[in-house]
């Protein structure tokens, strides 16, 4: 949605948002997020706990693999302010 004075983009009201389900989405993709960082933090960390043969390695990786997919959706979903 465009503004015609200034042709700057502003958002939309929050009832169309909320209409469309854009709240829905947002917490899908922050699901998202947590399950493919538990993969993607896990998979190579339980592969290597195995090669190796210390199992402290797979339950490190996964608090790490949370801690930064609760600081990408921190970034992500945090209100910049005005």
């Amino acid at each position: 949605m465009t503004d015609g004075a200034d042709g700057r983009e502003r958002p939309s009201p929050v009832h169309h948002q909320m209409v469309a389900g854009a709240h829905l989405r947002e917490g899908w993709d922050a699901l998202g997020t947590m399950l493919s960082a538990m993969l993607v933090f896990g998979l190579p960390a339980w592969w290597l706990s195995e090669a190796i043969g210390q199992v402290w390695i797979l339950p490190v990786a996964l608090v790490l693999g949370m801690a930064a997919a609760i600081f990408t959706i921190w970034v992500r979903y945090s209100d910049p302010g005005p």
